[in-house]
């Protein structure tokens, strides 16, 4: 795929997945959080079966990864993020979730032969998550409900199931059919959340306009279209470069506030947006071996006599060259 059409998509998934904020909390005024999010992948995930099946795609796909996602980046992530977000400030939630790349970094090092954690990795995401809790230093107070630190947890822990997800689809789904896959994974996640939302919630629902039209955004813009998206970028770029999204989006929701809603755009947001881009910049540098190495022809240059080669230069001579 071409390296503009990828950075394309990359920008569309932070865009699309920053106005999901917005969304997610208009619903959350009229649903009970599990439910909500179980509806939203339920009818992602059937949205896109339907597609397979009027596109003609062969509706088999890899069982264990479907399983894997369906599970974790579906089911765990987004339920731990929707039930955690009622207890702790949105800031804070953000934050906790831009954990996902140290996870990341680590799953991989661990399962992909070809993404070695660095150190420089490390620390340019250690100073991107500075960047983050300085842009969002106002709001990261846990709070006076007693489930605060019990949310916080769970917000931390969400981007960890989604790490999982993402370095599952490196390793296994590269020959899948991304819509598929992705069918099959959101209407399991889906089914589960809703199974969880029965035994857990109170089935009390305000079916108003607001409600609706936010499951309908969040089920097509805000999961069928960048989830089959993720899955297509995660076979060009690693997946610690795909986490970096979560560092991003807390920037995106700010633009989205400023543009629709008037909020102002603070110094601190501005300072911490660029100690985030300083610190992606920090662990996406690389250096490259023939720049600490000097090469034998850089060293010495053609002509020199360290250049010449010594067998020829002693047999010119006369002498005899070591065996």
């Amino acid at each position: 795929m071409p390296r503009p059409l990828v950075w394309t998509l990359y920008g569309c998934l932070i865009a699309i997945w920053s106005s999901t904020w917005v969304a997610i909390k208009i619903g959350l005024e009229d649903l009970p959080p599990l439910l909500g999010a179980g509806i939203r992948f339920g009818l992602a995930g059937a949205g896109l079966l339907a597609v397979a099946r009027l596109t003609g795609r062969p509706l088999r796909t890899n069982a264990r990864l479907a399983t894997v996602l369906a599970l974790f980046p579906f089911a765990a992530a987004y339920g731990l993020i929707y039930w955690g977000e009622q207890y702790v400030p949105s800031g804070l939630a953000a934050v906790l979730f831009g954990i996902m790349p140290l996870y990341s970094a680590v799953l991989a090092a661990l399962l992909l032969h070809d993404e070695p954690l660095r150190g420089r990795l490390v620390l340019g995401i250690a100073v991107a998550l500075g960047g983050l809790a300085l842009a969002f230093g106002e709001t990261l107070e846990l709070g006076h409900s007693r489930y605060a630190l019990a949310a916080a947890i769970a917000c931390a822990a969400a981007p960890f199931a989604s790490a999982i997800g993402n370095v599952a689809i490196k390793r296994g789904g590269a020959a899948l059919d991304a819509v598929v896959l992705n069918g099959w994974a959101m209407l399991a996640g889906g089914a589960l959340l809703l199974a969880v939302s029965g035994l857990s919630e109170a089935w009390e629902v305000n079916w108003t306009a607001q409600a609706v039209g936010s499951i309908a955004y969040l089920a097509v813009i805000g999961s069928a279209v960048p989830f089959v998206t993720l899955t297509i970028l995660l076979r060009e770029l690693p997946a610690v470069t795909v986490s970096y999204i979560t560092l991003l989006l807390p920037f995106g929701a700010l633009t989205f506030g400023a543009v629709l809603y008037d909020e102002p755009v603070t110094l601190p947001a501005v300072a911490g947006a660029a100690l985030v881009a300083a610190g992606l910049a920090v662990a996406q540098f690389r250096v490259s071996p023939s720049s600490r190495t000097p090469t034998r022809a850089a060293a010495h240059p053609p002509g020199s006599p360290a250049a010449r080669p010594r067998g020829r230069g002693r047999a010119r001579s006369g002498a005899a060259p070591r065996r």
